[in-house]
Formats: structure tokens, sequence, C-alpha cells
């Protein structure tokens, strides 16, 4: 089963000198601090570069800064870091990071072409080597991933997709297993309390028709050790769009669907980059599609899956479907196994009946 990664949710360097890294990565690259706790010998800062991602320092008072070396030289003996790359918007946001570090003192380089993007290098006042990136348009490296690894002794090293069957078979960690301790920086932050406590969602969803009134029950479903071959044939003679994926015990561990399926005809674009003349060759793509249909449902699924309780109302469900521009979406049992699906036409459906039986001869 694939999991689905948010970012990195935070680096964590040290500094001796907390308020002088404070006004670097906050004054001066702007970066909002959104959390600071400390105790007598213990601090910690965190910044927000993007989104949910940060950057973290701990304050050590015996820590040195680090001798400036080039970004990516090679060294000798125990090493565990090189640099950090920040991203951003373009190339005039790289020119305005420049600008500042210019004038604030510190070194940094001209802007380095690196054909899929383009960087500037600079350190914070930690001796910590910073890079900025922006993306060159037209080169997206997800769609399209670049392997030119000339060391490379097998395919196998330079696949862009997870390869399965590398490691042992993970068995779930049950609730119970999944034990939280209380770690530094609890005490700063009161217990937040169920945002929809039983008693709240009984009295809201009173009277308003429930999931379970109108899902489809019948539910075709594919598991991770099926091929995308079976998934396809399915699709096809029954006219859907995709089945949801369960394990041995009817959870839900995903869903596979026809656009999981044709994007993974979109790496083999790359192995045409070395001739420009079939860079756009999509008969070569669709050509590629007989290999797609050989591999396994899980190596192509989506793990992260919107679903809904059998039990939720069903403007509950037509909400999660419009916050997240799908039309259906799984049915689930306090135990996640797979219950139904439900649709916003079928949510339509059922509230246009009831209006018609409720409303007065006319």
């Amino acid at each position: 089963m694939k999991t689905e990664f948010t970012g990195i949710h935070h680096t964590a360097f040290a500094t001796h000198d907390i308020e002088l890294t404070v006004k670097f990565w906050r004054d001066l690259l702007g970066m909002r601090l959104v959390y600071a706790y400390g105790s007598p010998g213990y601090r910690q800062y965190f910044f927000l570069v993007s989104g949910n991602n940060r950057i973290s320092f701990f304050e050590w008072h015996d820590v040195e800064p680090v001798r400036p070396r080039r970004h990516g030289d090679p060294v000798k003996g125990s090493f565990i870091f090189d640099h950090i790359a920040i991203g951003v918007a373009d190339k005039n946001a790289l020119g305005e990071i420049m600008s500042r570090l210019d004038a604030a003192g510190f070194h940094c380089s001209d802007i380095i072409d690196h054909g899929c993007f383009l960087s500037i290098y600079s350190y914070d006042p930690n001796g910590i080597p910073i890079e900025f990136s922006c993306e060159v348009p037209g080169h997206d490296l997800f769609w399209n991933p670049v392997m030119k690894d000339l060391a490379a002794t097998s395919g196998f090293l330079t696949e862009p997709n997870p390869v399965p069957g590398q490691w042992p078979k993970p068995e779930p960690v049950s609730e119970e297993e999944r034990i939280i301790v209380p770690g530094e920086g609890k005490d700063f932050f009161p217990e937040i309390p169920d945002r929809t406590p039983q008693s709240t969602q009984t009295s809201a969803a009173e009277g308003a028709m429930q999931v379970h009134d109108v899902m489809h029950r019948g539910v075709y479903t594919t598991t991770e050790n099926d091929t995308i071959r079976s998934v396809a044939e399915t699709i096809a003679s029954e006219k859907i769009s995709g089945l949801p994926v369960v394990d041995d015990n009817n959870r839900l561990v995903g869903v596979i669907s026809e656009k999981d399926i044709l994007k993974a005809l979109l790496p083999g674009y790359t192995q045409f980059l070395d001739d420009p003349a079939q860079a756009l060759d999509f008969q070569a793509m669709e050509s590629s599609y007989g290999g797609v249909l050989q591999k396994s449902v899980g190596e192509l699924m989506s793990p992260s899956v919107i679903s809904i309780e059998i039990d939720a109302p069903v403007m509950k469900a037509a909400a999660q479907m419009d916050l997240h521009g799908f039309r259906r979406i799984p049915v689930v049992d306090q135990d996640r196994r797979l219950a139904g699906i439900i649709s916003l036409s079928d949510i339509h459906q059922a509230i246009f009946v009831r209006e018609l039986e409720d409303a007065p001869d006319r």
C-alpha cells in the first residue's frame, strides 16, 4: 500500500544564537515564526516555509557554526547533511532574495541554470548551506522524470515508481498499539475536545437522510494483488470510472481509477527525451498500455481515499464531494469496511423525491 506524503513537515537544525537566526529566517527572508518554545537548556523555533512545511532550530549554546563549504562538494569521514533547498515561485523571486542577501552582507551566488530548475546559493548565520530554486517552465519532473545516471548498472535503480516486493509486507497496527506519549511542548497546548461530539451529531442529523438510506450496496471491488487488466475489463464492461481497493477483511485501502491507469502511460514519455523529434510520440505512449495492464493494482492505486461514514447525513457526503471535486465516494462502516458507494446523483434524486412527497398538492 502506497503512502501519501504531504511534504516535509519540518527539518531541524541547531544554532548557538537563536536571536540572530530569527532575524535571518523571519526578518530577512520573511518566513513567519509559527511556534517557539523552550525551557532552561532547551529551546526550539519553527519557521513556516510554505503550506505546512517548516524549518526549525534548536538553540544549543556550545554548538559552533560550520565552516563554509561549497554546496555539493564531496567530503571524507562521517557526514549526514549537505544543504537545504527551498522552492520559490519564479526567477523574479530569486532576484528578490539575491537583493535581500546582498543588502544584509550575506554571500549569494549568481543564478545557476540546472536545466529543469534555476538556483542561487548562500549560507545562513550558522553556516548552513541554503539553496533557493524555481522550476523552469516546460520541464515538469512530476509527469516527466528524467533518468540520466550513466553509472546505473540496471533499470531497477532508475525506475521512477516504487518497485513492490523489495521489503516485507507490513502488518496493520491496531488502535491499541498506536500508543501516544507526551513529548516536548505538549504542556503548551490544551487538549482539543472532539469538534463533533456524538450528542451534537445526533441532534444536527435528526430528521436528515443518512448515507445508508440512499447509497448503492452492490459495489465492484478489487485488491492490491489484482492486475490492472482485470480492473480495466471491469471498468469497460460495467461502464464505471474506477473501483475501490479492499484488503482481505473488506477494509478500504485505496481506489484505482481510469485516471490512475492512464497516468501510468506518461512516465514512458521520458524515454524519447534524447530524440526531440519523437518527444511528442503519443502513439508510442499508447503502445505502452499493454505493459501497464500487467502491473498490479497496488502499484498504481491512490492510497489516500476520501470516504464517508455509513451513518453520516447525506449532505455531509455532498459537502465532501464538493470540497474534493468528486461525483461519488466510497461508504465505510466504523471499522473502515466497505459498505457501498454514494454519488451526487443518488443524493439529489433522494432529496428531490422527498420534496415531491412532502410538497402539498397543487
